[in-house]
């Protein structure tokens, strides 16, 4: 390899690197809230972690098969929905100010061509408020969840087309 080409491709990696930076370093600076909350997250408040799971393993067999919304569950093998509840469980642990990092595919595109509407919005609200009340989750934590859910993930899972 020539001394020229050498150098050339030194600058190119160079440059690259720094591009990588540079964007990685925005992408997480959106990501994270422009202050800490001043006290515990709900994710701390509710029982972190293992609420989160028992939360998810209680409501979302019953999302499933609801009459309304089990259309939204059909097809999909034992291990999908493993799958599936794990990164249901991050993105709420996620969301809910928690340690956790939802790393699957964003919302939107996931839940687009599904048909959900607005109906089928407010039928999973409710199977989800029945199972925080059945949990005893405090009113004012079970607000913060719900309120929280609606501004999180409401727009992305409706399908407006």
């Amino acid at each position: 390899m020539t001394l020229h080409l050498r150098k050339f491709l030194t600058v190119v990696v160079q440059a690259t690197l720094v591009l990588a930076c540079t964007t990685m370093g925005s992408v997480w600076a959106q990501q994270q809230p422009a202050t800490p909350p001043a006290g515990p997250t709900l994710y701390a408040r509710i029982g972190g972690y293992d609420f989160v799971a028992r939360f998810v393993d209680t409501a979302f067999p019953r999302v499933a098969s609801h009459p309304q919304l089990h259309r939204l569950f059909q097809g999909h093998s034992q291990d999908s929905l493993m799958r599936q509840r794990q990164l249901i469980v991050d993105a709420l642990c996620q969301a809910f100010g928690g340690p956790c990092l939802y790393i699957g595919r964003p919302m939107k595109p996931l839940h687009t061509g599904l048909k959900i509407t607005s109906a089928d919005w407010t039928t999973f609200v409710g199977i989800l408020s029945s199972t925080l009340d059945e949990l005893k989750v405090p009113s004012t934590e079970r607000q913060e969840f719900l309120n929280t859910l609606e501004r999180r993930f409401k727009v992305d899972v409706i399908d407006t087309l």
